[in-house]
């Protein structure tokens, strides 16, 4: 029963959180015609291959990947927080970076499958900026 509580209020708590990244871009519109275009298709690429080089059991490549993403999440969250004004962006990346750690930390265990579930979020991660800011 407790648990079924705590998944419950972690569902709504991530709801809530979403509601307020989108009510809070809605409301603002800045220009980011300055983006690192190269950067930011880098990060594309590293999060397509992922999971594929995971699959594959290729840890390599797949802490290649995570570190071009970790970097990329650094870059992104120092870009937001010049930018100002999107509080939101700034916590994405933030949160994004906390992900591929706890990636890089599965690939340092081997531990494959808990990998692929970081790989997962991270995606989704990526996935929510993009939702708001992706022009």
């Amino acid at each position: 029963m407790m648990i079924r509580r705590a998944t419950a209020a972690k569902a709504v708590g991530k709801m809530l959180f979403a509601i307020a990244l989108l009510s809070s871009a809605a409301s603002a519109n800045p220009d980011f015609g300055d983006v690192d275009s190269d950067l930011m298709r880098g990060m594309e690429d590293a999060i397509k291959d992922l999971e594929p080089v995971l699959g594959a059991g290729n840890l390599e490549s797949a802490r290649a990947d995570a570190e071009v993403l970790r970097d990329g999440l650094k870059w992104v969250e120092d870009y937001f927080i010049a930018k100002g004004g999107v509080d939101d962006g700034v916590t994405i990346a933030r949160n994004g970076r906390l992900i591929v750690d706890e990636l890089l930390g599965h690939l340092a265990a081997k531990d494959v499958q808990a990998a692929i579930g970081s790989a997962r979020n991270a995606a989704k991660n990526c996935r929510s900026c993009h939702d708001i800011y992706k022009p």
